[in-house]
């Protein structure tokens, strides 16, 4: 992949495509990666003055131009597999390839508008395409798409700096290395040197060939087997002497005059795609992605891949050749793909500097008021020199916002330790920073401790206790000594899911430690004291659960008299009219059922006649067959948490018996 601008064109004929443009966005300030709508990754280069990326899809036959935080805002269609990118040497032009088409096109980088053709032969495939020396430089064979190993691949110009454009294909001799296997990719030296790196990632040759193209020339100046074959992707340091060569399994780096291997770098994974920036770090991407210094064997950054598909495991995979530094800056892009075929645009915005580890070690609890020694560790994979300044930080309820603790500084290799003693509890935070320089990210870490605080005494009344329906309660609550705090709250918390808990009173407690607060029961009700704590003194809640009965009533009704017998009061009834019982409870969200009670007196004792669940909106009648001359009562409940009653708001509550005779 390139991160240049190249060449320029002249415009001679139309193209038919077309394209969608969007509205641009603003450069992401993080690490951040984006859908891209494409199918494959043909090529990708990058445009520092515009802040654009330019990537290709061959399956898709189209290019996309994004801004540096991965926003599409521009889509050409209609480009048979196209493959290759270059830009003109302005960065008004881009070229693509069109390896189906035997043809160059250039659009407007700006819109990806306005196409016009380079036709270059039918028996012509292009493949890859580098501006450079002032002539589009492209690779292709005489078969295309996955070509047969044997086809013609070979090397081409179109000179655009004329009257007319000219073509001029096979400019690769034969011999030794004069004929690819298919069609070779292209890479070219930074700074218009005029060189051009050409390499097989078709075969198992690992051949990787350098040609100076400049001044009108066409030279190969060294070609050797740097891999061990399917070369990935090449890339030319910033000086030309020396070009990084990869392929599966290995990152190789040769002098760039006769090939002869110089170095290496350690792979992870599979490797797919090599970048080198303007100052001479590596990146080489695939499974996984690093960075190196030039020279490196310790990466500087190893970021591992997401794994954006659900359906399987693994990560996701840096595209062949998808890799590119920003132009004389300090971000990398790379377009990575799933499992399942969709890509992504990836940002690194520190991918040149090492990403510190930084542990901080402690004990989990201390006792306020003493000692508290903390160890630390600060390392990197481009080690830190002795005397690194790490800044510390105290949070705690006497300084949530921070009190500064000083700096420390690191030893040899990266510890330092500290003792701090505070007159706050609960939990305390301790937070070490490191601000970062030119090869190192800033970090932070940090450790809490929780540091104990005294108990404090706080009571509330009337736990237990049982009340009316609608009786009107006070609950008193005591807190005993504290350091600051002394503001108390009482909530309540009604049965049941439609009523929420409610603040009944906030307030500082009295000079003895008390307040209370009112409330009018119409529920069961647990009502809570809470004090929220303060530096010294921990927080505590206490509470107390208190029953409230519900409103029930019984009305009998269809007597003819009412008289006693001993001290009760008797309703008479004729035995062939029937009792009516009209109960009333107090409603509720669900609808209720009253429990109804009957008995008769016989030999000296009150025995069961019948009872049951009535709907508490009916009349309920009682037959008086079969007992004539019989003394009977009966009485209404609401029934707390039966299935039949309907809930559990209210405490179980009877109605008082109520009397009944039948007569003839």
């Amino acid at each position: 992949m390139r991160n240049r601008r190249i060449g320029a064109a002249t415009l001679v004929a139309a193209l038919a495509g077309s394209a969608v443009l969007a509205a641009g966005a603003t450069p992401a300030i993080a690490d951040s990666g984006k859908t891209l709508p494409i199918k494959s990754v043909g090529d990708m280069v990058v445009d520092s003055a515009r802040q654009r990326i330019f990537v290709s899809d061959p399956t898709g036959g189209r290019v996309v131009e994004t801004t540096y935080d991965g926003t599409v805002v521009a889509t050409a269609s209609g480009l048979p597999r196209v493959t290759g990118l270059a830009l003109s040497a302005d960065g008004a032009k881009l070229y693509g390839a069109l390896e189906s088409s035997h043809a160059i096109v250039a659009l407007s980088a700006a819109t990806l508008t306005q196409p016009v053709r380079y036709d270059l032969g039918s028996s012509v495939y292009p493949l890859s395409l580098e501006n450079t020396a002032g002539k589009l430089w492209f690779s292709y064979d005489n078969y295309g798409r996955d070509p047969f190993i044997g086809s013609d691949g070979n090397i081409g110009s179109l000179d655009l700096s004329g009257a007319k454009p000219v073509v001029t294909p096979q400019q690769e001799a034969t011999g030794a290395y004069g004929i690819w296997n298919g069609a070779p990719h292209l890479t070219s030296a930074p700074g218009d040197r005029g060189l051009l790196a050409a390499f097989d990632p078709h075969t198992s040759s690992g051949v990787v060939a350098v040609y100076n193209v400049s001044g009108g020339t066409f030279t190969r100046t060294g070609a050797d087997q740097v891999t061990g074959g399917y070369t990935r992707s090449v890339a030319f340091t910033p000086d030309a002497t020396q070009v990084v060569a990869a392929n599966a399994t290995a990152v190789t780096v040769a002098r760039s005059t006769d090939l002869a291997r110089a170095g290496s770098y350690p792979v992870e994974g599979w490797v797919q795609a090599v970048a080198v920036a303007s100052d001479g770090t590596v990146a080489a991407g695939g499974t996984a992605l690093r960075t190196f210094a030039p020279g490196g064997v310790v990466p500087i950054r190893d970021y591992a891949l997401p794994d954006t598909d659900p359906t399987t495991t693994g990560g996701d995979q840096v595209a062949e050749r998808a890799l590119a530094w920003e132009p004389a800056g300090n971000r990398l892009f790379a377009v990575t793909e799933n499992h399942a075929g969709i890509h992504y645009l990836r940002v690194y915005t520190e991918p040149k500097k090492s990403s510190p580890a930084l542990k901080l070690s402690g004990p989990a609890s201390a006792t306020r008021a003493k000692p508290i020694s903390i160890t630390a560790k600060l390392t990197a994979s481009i080690p830190l020199p002795a005397g690194t300044p790490v800044t510390v930080t105290r949070t705690d309820l006497e300084y949530p916002s921070g009190k500064p603790l000083g700096t420390r500084t690191t030893t040899a290799n990266g510890s330092f330790s500290f003792t701090d003693t505070t007159s706050a509890g609960g939990t305390v935070t301790y937070r070490v920073s490191y601000a970062g320089d030119a090869k190192h990210s800033a970090v932070s870490a940090t450790k809490s401790v929780a540091v104990s605080r005294t108990a404090p005494a706080l009571s509330l009344t009337n736990n237990g206790k049982i009340y009316g329906y609608g009786k009107t309660v006070t609950f008193a609550a005591r807190l005993g000594a504290t350091y600051k705090n002394r503001t108390v709250e009482i909530w309540a918390d009604p049965s049941g899911s439609d009523q929420k808990r409610r603040l009944l009173k906030r307030a500082v407690v009295s000079k003895t430690g008390s307040v209370s607060a009112n409330l009018r029961l119409t529920r069961n009700t647990t009502v809570s004291a809470v004090f929220t704590g303060d530096a010294r003194t921990a927080p505590k809640t206490v509470s107390s659960t208190v029953g409230t009965k519900a409103h029930v009533s019984l009305k009998l009704s269809k007597y003819y008299k009412t008289a006693k017998i001993g001290s009760k009061k008797y309703r008479y009834y004729h035995v062939k009219t029937k009792a009516k019982f009209n109960v009333k409870m107090t409603a509720a969200p669900n609808a209720r059922q009253a429990y109804v009670s009957v008995q008769f007196y016989y030999k000296g004792k009150w025995r069961a006649w019948g009872d049951g669940y009535f709907p508490a909106t009916k009349a309920i009648y009682l037959s008086g067959a079969g007992y004539k001359g019989y003394k009977m009562r009966v009485r209404a409940a609401y029934v707390k948490g039966s299935s039949h009653s309907g809930d559990s708001l209210n405490t179980t509550t009877w109605t008082p018996y109520q009397y009944l005779y039948f007569t003839k």
